[in-house]
């Protein structure tokens, strides 16, 4: 199967099981995070998550100078143990009885500065590691895939997890994760290259390559704005939703319907990026903004089921909306992440990663903005309300765009 191809080569098969343990370790972090923020905060919990992604994006602005400084197995390996220790900080504030926003933002911060790191050496290495255009396109969906796959079973393990033990002890086990993905970083061997140049994977380098790619430049314009919207939804207003109304279906309840929510994303996550993997690679835009207004119709429709859903049946109609949600992003993900590897290659071997370091600064700027604005608008216009407003943004300013573009733009390449 065309998806899966990469994983021939054991060196992409280590990288892709060093991914694994770690995002579904960090899907599973950010459950309990935003879980216990909001037990303590309420719908201010949206400042937590404006910190986390001001953290990335100060990470991936001046974060390029660290990278280009030390040997990139050694540095990632270094990142993800230090994750594992401030990930303990909250496991320990409410073991000793002392609660507070400061412990949760103590991880917030050092993880979110770890990973703005972390991904720009994941994608500016994959080019040197996988040299042929198909192959390439294959392995972003396998990466893609991973994080979606994590969607599923980070959540799904907090769920069960949160049967078992306090949702606070979940901190725990991400430090666990943590420390065995740093482990397996180390055993990816010699293949990823020792030291990258100097300045080649900082932002300002990636900035100058994106403002000379028109295409590039407008999309990821827009997936600062779509992403704004998927967080405002899904980050912040789900779980204020499931906690407001006290949802609940069968054993699902809490964190769990909460979770229950995240996991079926992930399950149609996942199977889309398969579908995407084992296609034709194509750069068209059509195809990609495509899925993208899929994404932000099913963020309507979870809004509105918000909205107009019985307590009875408003977890399945949530669950709805998000699966329709989770169908269209690896549509458009998957040729953004091969696009932002060849603008980058195309100028040297290691511009990759700068180029998404702007990527990220798109992605994190849009959450960070709408976790600003998440409480003022819950309490303006109620949360449900603002979700499926964000949700019907995004799929118009995704159309909007769609026409904009010229016809030969829009051709697959």
């Amino acid at each position: 199967m065309r998806a899966f191809a990469p994983l021939r080569d054991p060196i992409v098969a280590r990288l892709w099981s060093a991914l694994s343990v770690f995002t579904m370790g960090d899907e599973l972090y950010r459950v309990a995070l935003v879980w216990l923020a909001i037990e303590l905060v309420g719908r201010q919990a949206g400042y937590l998550g404006a910190v986390q992604s001001a953290c990335m994006l100060a990470g991936a602005i001046f974060g390029g100078a660290f990278a280009g400084a030390i040997d990139p197995r050694r540095a990632m390996s270094i990142l993800l143990a230090a994750g594992a220790v401030a990930a303990l900080v909250p496991a320990i504030a409410w073991d000793f009885g002392v609660p507070s926003m400061l412990a949760l933002a103590i991880p917030a911060v050092g993880i979110s500065l770890m990973r703005a790191q972390l991904e720009p050496a994941i994608q500016g290495h994959l080019p040197q590691l996988v040299a042929d255009r198909d192959l390439l396109f294959a392995a972003n969906s396998l990466i893609d895939g991973v994080r979606r796959m994590a969607r599923l079973t980070g959540p799904a393990l907090a769920a069960g997890l949160a049967l078992l033990m306090p949702v606070h002890e979940l901190f725990y086990v991400y430090a666990l994760a943590l420390g065995l993905s740093a482990y397996l970083l180390l055993r990816v061997g010699d293949a990823l290259p020792s030291r990258e140049k100097s300045g080649s994977s900082s932002f300002f380098v990636g900035w100058k390559i994106v403002r000379a790619a028109p295409v590039l430049r407008a999309l990821l314009a827009l997936k600062f704005f779509t992403d704004g919207n998927w967080g405002l939804v899904i980050g912040f207003g789900l779980p204020l939703i499931v906690d407001q109304r006290n949802a609940n279906w069968g054993p699902l309840v809490g964190i769990g319907a909460y979770g229950g929510g995240l996991a079926t994303y992930g399950i149609c996550n996942i199977l889309s990026s398969l579908v995407v993997g084992s296609l034709k690679p194509s750069l068209g835009l059509d195809r990609m903004l495509a899925g993208l207004t899929a994404m932000g119709l099913g963020l309507a429709v979870t809004g509105a089921a918000a909205i107009y859903a019985p307590d009875s049946w408003l977890l399945p109609c949530l669950y709805l909306g998000l699966g329709l949600a989770a169908l269209g992003p690896p549509f458009f993900e998957v040729p953004l992440a091969l696009r932002v590897q060849l603008a980058g290659s195309a100028q040297s071997q290691t511009a990759a990663a700068s180029v998404h370091r702007v990527r990220i600064v798109a992605v994190f700027g849009g959450i960070m903005l709408a976790g600003l604005l998440s409480p003022t608008l819950f309490g303006l216009f109620g949360t449900a309300v603002a979700m499926a407003a964000a949700g019907a943004a995004s799929a118009l300013a995704t159309l909007a765009v769609w026409y904009w573009l010229p016809p030969e733009k829009l051709a697959a390449d």
